[in-house]
């Protein structure tokens, strides 16, 4: 039963030196819109109990509220208990959150990244501190109670300082969640490729451990649970989205790059607009890679996945820790979990677990 509905929008007005998403510096198309509609009719047999849609990108912000109403008149969301859209501090005024929470959207993830000057410059972000604040409170005013924020660390020449910093302003904020992401570099960005030259110096391991150990103890004490490796929710404001991933539930994903999961088969569409355009006005299904999961390979997902959170898994499926990771462990109750420092270890481990799943 598919819970979940992915939209991927994959316009931006320019290209982060981060960012590894499938996103394209564009004026975003009405057409793309009517792509999406007539993709999602190729899924119409299939059984749906959709309970959370999430629009991500690139930046669904750049579209006017008017196209997001002509959109959803065409959606069915009834039931639909939490509607996500991703946007951008500089994109919409307080009349255009007002327009969103009237299209039943009831949450929002702004990409603020930082409430630093230096930082926002450095990470090629086009808001100034200020309007990143100012979008919160105006999306707080218009009505919207599901507030959640990105923030990046792990900078070259960040410290401590830099990140209390952030929490200051964070502390004063109607927010409800947050995500915080360690600064990657991806092979191909920017700040990848400046990597490889070593041009680019990033903190030491132990430097980002201090950072990680320090934002989730700082975090927790301003009411925020640390749910999983880099997300922070209040009570009762999880991300249900983000949950039905990480508790292997079915989802489907349109667009552009979208990924789906059903029937126990991850399947991915064309990354490239122009296949995925014509694939989806022939009335093909624009899927570029398909991989089944059985067995092994299904339990191995499912931890990668699962491990990921505070909830982790049931005991009866993973019986055998092995005894040199043991200690990353935690049980609670029927299920068994991994500690903050084995969030921060969690491919070494999963490594680790590959062996044990194989030889059982």
């Amino acid at each position: 039963m598919i819970e979940g509905l992915y939209i991927h929008i994959p316009f931006c007005a320019n290209k982060c030196p981060y960012c590894d998403f499938v996103s394209f510096v564009s004026e975003p198309s009405k057409e793309y819109l009517e792509l999406l509609k007539r993709e999602l009719e190729l899924y119409k047999d299939l059984p749906f109990d959709l309970k959370t849609v999430y629009l991500g990108g690139g930046t669904p912000s750049l579209y006017p509220t008017k196209l997001w109403r002509e959109f959803f008149k065409d959606l069915d969301t009834r039931g639909v208990k939490e509607i996500t859209m991703e946007c951008n501090p500089e994109s919409y005024k307080r009349e255009d959150f007002e327009g969103l929470l009237e299209l039943g959207i009831n949450r929002l993830s702004f990409g603020v990244q930082s409430f630093l000057e230096k930082n926002l410059r450095f990470l090629g972000r086009w808001h100034s501190p200020k309007e990143g604040i100012r979008a919160i409170l105006e999306a707080k005013s218009a009505g919207f109670e599901n507030l959640s924020i990105d923030l990046i660390y792990g900078l070259p020449g960040q410290t401590i300082h830099d990140l209390k910093e952030e929490l200051k302003v964070i502390k004063d904020l109607p927010i409800t969640h947050l995500s915080a992401y360690l600064l990657t570099p991806y092979e191909d960005t920017l700040f990848g490729r400046l990597w490889q030259k070593g041009e680019l110096k990033l903190p030491s391991d132990e430097q980002i451990e201090e950072m990680f150990l320090f934002l989730s103890e700082e975090l927790s004490s301003m009411g925020f649970e640390h749910y999983e490796i880099s997300n922070f929710a209040k009570e009762g404001y999880r991300c249900a989205h983000n949950l039905l991933y990480w508790s292997h539930k079915e989802f489907l994903g349109l667009g552009v790059s979208a990924w789906s999961f059903i029937n126990k088969k991850r399947f991915g569409n064309y990354r490239n607009l122009e296949k995925y355009r014509r694939a989806v006005l022939q009335g093909e299904k624009p899927i570029e890679m398909e991989e089944s999961l059985e067995g092994e390979e299904l339990l191995k997902d499912y931890l990668f996945v699962a491990l990921r959170t505070r909830d982790g898994v049931p005991k009866e499926v993973l019986p055998n820790i092995p005894d040199h990771i043991r200690e990353f462990f935690l049980e609670e109750g029927d299920r068994v979990r991994l500690s903050k420092r084995g969030w921060l270890l969690i491919n070494e481990i999963l490594l680790e677990l590959w062996d044990e799943v194989a030889n059982h």
